[in-house]
C-alpha cells in the first residue's frame, strides 16, 4: 500500500480507492497530555480507539491486517536506495526535480504543472473533445512546427505531460507524509523503529517546504498551465493538484503530536534523530500563512469561483488552510459556501450533479465531487463549525443525502449508468463516500452499498483504521 495521488483525475483516482479512503480519512490526534485534539479533516476519536486496541492487543483481525499495509508502506518509504541518492519512491521530493521547462516569468522554486487533458495542438488524440461549452481551435491557429496552443482533451490524459511538472512529486510527498504520519502516531513496535518513521516525515516535509534550497514557493500561479506562445497568465486550476491539503496538514499535527509523546525517550536517546521540532512547526506555519494570503488573490478566487467540483474542492482547502491557522472565521465561511453555493448550484432535487454528468466520463466526475462534498461535510462536523452540511436541504430538496441516494442504485448494479462515457465507470470511489455516509446518518444501506462497491478489498482496508464502519455486522 502507498499512498500517492499521482494525479488528480477522477477516473485514475477510482482505481486507487484503497489510497483515497486512507488520505481522506484519518483521524486526529492529541497535540500533549490532555491537550484538546486539533485535527479537522479527520475524528480523533475513531483514532485513538484504534491505537489503544493496537497498543493493548484488542484489536480485530481487519484492523491488524490494515495496519500491517500499513507499516509495510511506512518501511518501504524508509529503506535507502541502493546508492544512497534520490528516488521518485522515497523521495524526498522538492520542485527542484521537476523536468518540466519553467515558463517565462516563473523559477524553479515556483509550483509548475500542465493541465492534465492537455496536448500539443498537433497531436491531439483520437477522440479529441472540448470542455462542456468550449470548442478547439480551428487548424489554422495551431502551429505545427511547435505544437502550441495545447488543447484540452475532456476526459483524456497526457501523461507525459504530467510526469515532467511537479505535480505526482507533489502527491508522492503528500502521500508519504500521510503515511508516515498515521504510522508513526500509531506505532507501537521498538522505539527506535517508531522514531525513523518521525524523521523520514520531518525530512520530507522540510525538504519541501522549508529548506532554502529545495523549498517551494507559496504559491499555485503556474499550476495546470496550458503551454502557449505567449507567458501564462496567473492560473488557479493547480488548486485542484492540492485537493488533499487538509489531511496533510492534519498529518503534520500527527507528527507534532508523536514528538511531543516521545521528547523523554529522544533526550535519552540523541542518535535517535530530532524528529519534527517546534521550529520546523514554526516555519511551516509561516509557510501557509503565506498560501493562505495567496488563496485570496483574484488569480486563486478564479478557483473558488468554479460551479462544478474544482470549487468543491477548493471549500476543502480552504476550510483546512484556515484551521491550520486557527482562523476559525475563515473556515466556517467555506463550510457556510457549501450550503449557499456548492448543494444548491451543484444538486439537482432528484440528487443528478447536473455539470458533472456534461463531462465526457460523468460517473467519475459524479464520484470525485461526492468525495469533496463529503470531505467538506465531515471538516464541517469534525471541527465544530455549527454548520451541518450532511443534515442541509434546500426548500426544494437539495442535498448532499440526495446526490449520494442518486448514485447509490448505479454503483450496487441495481440499475445500469444511462450516461454516456468515455470509459466504463468504476464505482470503488464511492467507498469512502458510503463508508461517511453510513456513519454520518447512522444508516446500514449506506455500509451495504460501501461493502458492495469494495467487495474484495473490504476486510483489511486502511479505512478501518481512521473511520471504522459503525455497522460491523456487513459482510460482502
Amino acid at each position: 500500500l502507498a499512498v500517492l495521488f499521482l494525479v488528480d483525475d477522477p477516473l485514475m483516482m477510482v482505481s486507487r480507492v484503497v489510497v483515497v479512503c486512507l488520505v481522506l480519512l484519518v483521524a486526529g490526534t492529541a497535540a500533549a497530555a490532555g491537550a484538546t485534539p486539533t485535527t479537522h479533516l479527520y475524528n480523533f476519536t475513531a483514532l485513538s480507539e484504534v491505537k489503544q486496541a493496537l497498543a493493548d492487543g484488542t484489536a480485530s483481525a481487519s484492523t491488524k491486517k490494515a495496519y500491517g499495509h500499513l507499516l509495510h508502506a511506512a518501511l518501504q518509504l524508509v529503506t535507502p536506495t541502493a546508492n544512497g541518492s534520490w528516488s521518485m519512491k522515497t523521495g524526498p521530493w522538492s520542485v527542484m526535480n521537476k523536468s518540466i521547462e519553467v515558463p517565462r516569468g516563473a523559477s524553479r522554486h515556483d509550483y509548475v504543472s500542465i493541465g492534465i487533458y492537455n496536448h500539443p495542438c498537433n497531436n491531439l488524440p483520437k477522440g479529441c473533445k472540448p470542455y462542456p461549452g468550449g470548442h478547439l481551435l480551428p487548424p489554422q491557429d495551431c502551429d505545427n512546427t511547435t505544437g502550441l496552443p495545447w488543447e484540452p482533451c475532456d476526459g483524456i490524459t497526457n501523461p507525459d505531460a504530467i510526469a515532467e511538472g511537479d505535480s505526482p512529486r507533489h502527491s508522492a510527498m503528500q502521500g508519504a507524509v500521510d503515511t508516515l504520519g498515521l504510522v508513526s502516531f500509531l506505532c507501537n513496535e521498538d522505539p527506535a523503529a517508531c522514531a525513523g518513521f518521525e524523521n523520514k516525515a520531518a525530512d520530507i516535509i522540510r525538504t519541501w517546504f522549508i529548506n532554502n534550497a529545495t523549498k517551494m514557493l507559496p504559491n499555485l500561479y503556474f499550476g495546470q498551465i496550458k503551454p502557449a506562445a505567449t507567458p501564462p497568465s496567473p492560473s488557479h486550476g493547480g488548486f485542484i493538484e492540492w485537493s488533499q491539503t487538509t489531511q496533510f496538514l492534519d498529518s503534520v499535527i500527527l507528527l507534532q503530536t508523536v514528538t511531543a509523546e516521545r521528547a523523554a525517550w529522544r533526550e535519552l536517546n540523541p542518535s535517535a534523530g530530532p524528529g519534527w521540532q517546534a521550529q520546523d512547526d514554526a516555519a511551516l506555519r509561516e509557510w501557509f500563512a503565506e498560501f493562505d494570503a495567496y488563496t485570496k488573490t483574484k488569480a486563486a478566487q478564479g478557483e473558488r469561483h468554479m460551479d462544478n467540483n474544482h470549487g468543491s474542492w477548493f471549500d476543502v482547502t480552504w476550510q483546512g488552510v484556515a484551521l491550520f491557522a486557527d482562523n476559525v472565521t475563515d473556515a466556517r465561511q467555506g463550510a457556510e459556501e457549501v450550503v449557499k453555493v456548492r448543494i444548491p448550484t451543484q444538486i439537482l432535487p432528484n440528487g443528478t450533479q447536473w455539470i458533472e454528468l456534461e463531462r465526457a466520463n460523468p460517473a467519475g466526475y459524479c464520484i470525485y465531487n461526492l468525495m469533496a462534498l463529503t470531505a467538506n461535510a465531515d471538516i464541517a462536523r469534525f471541527s465544530g463549525l455549527g454548520v451541518d452540511i450532511w443534515g442541509f436541504e434546500t426548500d426544494d430538496g437539495r442535498s448532499l443525502r440526495k446526490a449520494i441516494d442518486f448514485m447509490l442504485p448505479f454503483a450496487t448494479g441495481a440499475k445500469p449508468w444511462p450516461y454516456k462515457q468515455i470509459e466504463a465507470p468504476s464505482w470503488k470511489g464511492l467507498f469512502p463516500v458510503f463508508r461517511r455516509a453510513a456513519n454520518a446518518y447512522q444508516e446500514i444501506s449506506y455500509e451495504q452499498a460501501a461493502c458492495k462497491v469494495n467487495k474484495d478489498e473490504y476486510d483489511g482496508n486502511p479505512l478501518d483504521l481512521v473511520e471504522p464502519p459503525i455497522f460491523t455486522s456487513v459482510t460482502c
